[in-house]
């Protein structure tokens, strides 16, 4: 799979481009996620770490994930938009908000994770 993407925070300062992997999109309902992002889940689209490059520079604030490894999260500093999440775990890829898209139609999630988290505001449309 070769699909380019684009993206970048909402006044300009940061700009991506990068492969779509073949790992599947998906909705988060973790407890970091809900506090990264400010609201319920974040929607998350993979693509190839190799081919993922940035003009401007984000902001990464490094935390450790429920495996207790390393994650990172990359934010603009001047609009405050959440563009990344990567992990030391799976070091292949880096997710993109789906938000940040240049074409959020892009973004088709198949699988929610890590629903037993969700705020019951924003639970999972399979649990309504």
């Amino acid at each position: 799979m070769e699909e380019k993407i684009s993206g970048g925070c909402k006044c300009g300062a940061i700009r991506y481009t990068g492969e779509r992997t073949d790992v599947p999109m998906f909705r988060c309902y973790c407890r970091d996620c809900q506090q990264l992002i400010g609201t319920g889940h974040s929607e998350m689209m993979p693509l190839v770490a190799g081919t993922f490059e940035v003009e401007g520079t984000p902001t990464v604030y490094r935390m450790k994930g429920r495996s207790g490894r390393s994650t990172w999260s990359s934010f603009c500093s001047a609009c405050g938009s959440p563009l990344t999440r990567r992990s030391e775990r799976m070091a292949d890829r880096i997710y993109v908000h789906a938000a940040s898209l240049d074409d959020p139609r892009q973004y088709t999630p198949s699988r929610s994770i890590y629903a037993d988290a969700a705020q019951p505001w924003d639970m999972p449309e399979q649990e309504h």
